[in-house]
């Protein structure tokens, strides 16, 4: 009661608030209270029993103060489920490993590996449709007539592409895709999907190269192809999210697995 001026008038601020103000204050109260449901109209009731002093009394304290945290918190936390796609892109230096890494990791991550198209020759440890889908250049000319291809290279060994129906299904099912891209193909995606395209660079060193190679009885030029591009290949690892050298295969799928599950906000 105050009687300034001759005037009597009642603290009751509880009776000018509208119908969001009074959802906040429920929510509010469910926040510290713990209880499961609240009727806002029942609360309604409660509040018109009290003072509005003592609604505001109560709204100061900290008790409130962590209530309305709590709120929030568990805003951002709902927030943080929610995520772009992701294209989790391998690349690094020819023979160290990146399409063996992309297949085990899309394994250990129920994540889609996005094979690509080449025109190139197929080797006699490769098989259709795992390695790579070979077509023809004609066929690889057509799709690219139709602009199916989302990313695709001209190598002096032959065309590579990446066809944009299988990446953006991909996206949908499972919101996150790998693929196996030289530094152009980094750079394509880089420029379409900015920092949702995340960048891990594979390498060994030459003679780690030349070493497995040989052991898997690689034409000569394929070893001298792979040698001399090493030192140009080799300097794009400056420009990638996660470096690692692929001295165990094993430890680098786990260690990529790691990475991969700390960036993308939600449940592998």
């Amino acid at each position: 009661m105050d009687n300034k001026n001759g005037l009597a008038v009642t603290a009751r601020p509880f009776l000018f608030l509208g119908r969001r103000d009074l959802e906040i204050f429920v929510e509010l109260a469910r926040y510290s209270l713990h209880v499961k449901e609240v009727n806002p109209g029942a609360a309604g009731e409660v509040f018109s029993r009290h003072t509005g002093e003592a609604m505001w009394n109560w709204l100061r304290t900290p008790k409130a103060s962590e209530a309305k945290q709590e709120s929030v918190d568990q805003r951002a936390d709902t927030q943080a489920e929610t995520f772009d796609p992701k294209i989790i892109i391998i690349t690094g230096t020819s023979g160290a490993g990146r399409k063996r890494t992309a297949k085990q990791l899309s394994a250990a991550l129920g994540i889609p590996y996005v094979i690509p198209y080449t025109t190139r020759a197929i080797r006699s440890q490769e098989r259709d449709g795992e390695h790579y889908h070979f077509i023809s250049e004609g066929e690889f000319q057509a799709m690219a007539d139709k602009h199916a291809f989302i990313q695709s290279v001209h190598l002096e060994r032959g065309c590579y592409g990446i066809a944009e129906l299988e990446l953006v299904k991909g996206l949908e099912q499972h919101n996150a895709v790998i693929v196996v891209v030289n530094h152009e193909g980094v750079r394509a995606f880089r420029e379409k999907y900015g920092e949702d395209a995340l960048r891990i660079f594979i390498y060994v060193t030459k003679k780690d190269i030349q070493l497995r190679l040989e052991r898997e009885a690689a034409p000569f030029d394929l070893i001298d192809e792979y040698l001399g591009n090493y030192t140009e290949q080799v300097v794009y690892k400056r420009e990638s999210e996660f470096l690692i050298q692929n001295m165990d295969p094993e430890v680098t799928v786990q260690r990529i697995k790691e990475f991969v599950e700390a960036r993308i906000s939600r449940q592998i």
